[in-house]
């Protein structure tokens, strides 16, 4: 029951204020194809990430996301595609995402250039309230299981040059909500609501300090009716291998960062969180992400890395 009843009440604010729930990462500049489509088929070769993340580890039911995503250029013109696939688990919810992105790469200088994206695909998101305990029997939200899939699109743009970045975003259009009016009898619907819009706003810059490379970075997520939250990062370059790094997030947690460059096709990241509010008395364990990102070409460049760092 201890564990059940920050889960119950993560999952009445959820409902209450009918805003979809999406996934937050660590390593959020390392997974822009997941976060804006216009970053999709930006660097020089065919790349690749699988993500995990456990969110908040000890308590019961707590999030858990992964994500895939691959992306590249086409040969000879300034279009580039990618596939996105997120799962979204959190209490009795599970949420999961197949998505297309494109992106057309505009040239704004020398070496400077503006993308801009869209991905469209499906959502479905099911609840099961048959897996709750509870003292009291009956109640009707926990003797169901309802589920919905629907269409859904996002936009985003991307400018960048050789040692900085700008990105925005609208991953998601679409709310998969739990609508208790009479007329909706209780069930999920699939609708663009928006004041629940979940935008990001975020970049980056990159420079040397001494013998090492320096990146810091912020995000900043928005939605409208709700308090806005941000990252803060900072990660260092060791020795063309190891990045190694800190952030903090507004919703007061601190987040430990490290990446490990195995070679020119493969990279391999980790992170861990904790929080500093009283949730770390139910999640003691922290917060582990876990990612793996390869990079390859097929032209004679084969593994060809882009030198932008992100």
């Amino acid at each position: 029951m201890r564990n059940l009843i920050p889960i119950l009440l993560l999952l009445v604010l959820a409902l209450g204020v009918k805003a979809q729930n999406q996934a937050q990462y660590n390593h959020y500049i390392s997974n822009q194809g997941v976060l804006n489509p216009a970053y999709n088929g930006t660097r020089d070769v065919i790349s690749g990430l699988v993500i995990h993340r456990s969110q908040w580890v000890g308590m019961d039911n707590a999030p858990m996301n992964q994500a895939i995503n691959v992306h590249g250029p086409i040969e000879d013109t300034n279009l580039g595609v990618g596939v996105v696939l997120e799962n979204d688990r959190l209490g009795f919810s599970n949420n999961f995402s197949f998505m297309g992105a494109g992106s057309y790469k505009l040239k704004m200088g020398r070496n400077e250039f503006l993308a801009l994206g869209l991905q469209v695909g499906v959502s479905s998101s099911v609840y099961d309230g048959t897996q709750a305990i509870t003292n009291v029997y009956g109640d009707p939200m926990f003797l169901r299981k309802e589920s919905v899939l629907g269409f859904n699109f996002g936009i985003g743009a991307y400018y960048y040059g050789d040692n900085y970045f700008a990105g925005f975003s609208i991953p998601r259009f679409f709310s998969p909500t739990f609508d208790e009016a009479t007329e909706n009898d209780g069930k999920f619907k699939n609708t663009v609501e928006f004041g629940n819009l979940h935008s990001y706003w975020y970049g980056g810059y990159i420079f040397d300090w001494g013998e090492v490379k320096v990146k810091p970075t912020a995000l900043i997520r928005t939605v409208v009716g709700a308090p806005l939250t941000f990252d803060v990062s900072c990660n260092v370059l060791l020795a063309e291998r190891i990045w190694v790094g800190a952030s903090y997030r507004s919703i007061s947690e601190v987040v430990l960062l490290s990446e490990f460059v195995i070679n020119r096709q493969w990279s391999v990241r980790y992170s861990f969180d904790y929080s500093l509010s009283q949730l770390s008395n139910y999640g003691q364990f922290g917060s582990h992400e876990i990612g793996l990102q390869f990079d390859f070409s097929f032209n004679k460049r084969a593994g060809m890395r882009s030198i932008r760092y992100f």
